[in-house]
């Protein structure tokens, strides 16, 4: 039986359960509620709201500076995945000849497939 916490935010199916691999997993229901309403005003007035979507932005990356202690909240960048945010970073360097990129070969193990 699922604890409160998981019930209240995260709406799985009780004979479901999700073990996180680091990959795609299911949305907690504030974002859930965070994008419909979002959506829904969007539909409704547009882009009315711009300042406030952008202040919401700002309210967000404030938090996250606290939380990793950043230098500043403008350092903050807000991205898609992780896989994004790496090649923002790669494309972003100025790469010589002959230098290299060494990564590892674990970067998505849950993609391997295994022999039994």
């Amino acid at each position: 039986m699922k604890d409160d916490f998981i019930s209240k935010e995260w709406g799985l199916d009780d004979d479901f359960i999700h073990l996180n691999h680091a990959a795609v997993g299911p949305w907690p229901k504030r974002t859930l509620n965070a994008l419909q309403k979002f959506a829904e005003e969007n539909v409704r007035q547009g882009s009315w709201n711009y300042p406030h979507w952008l202040n919401t932005e700002s309210d967000l990356r404030k938090k996250l500076q606290s939380l990793i202690n950043a230098p500043s909240w403008q350092d903050i960048a807000l991205l898609k995945s992780t896989s994004e945010a790496l090649s923002v970073v790669a494309y972003g360097i100025q790469w010589n000849a002959g230098e290299n990129i060494v990564i590892s070969n674990e970067e998505f193990p849950s993609k391997k497939t295994s022999t039994f």
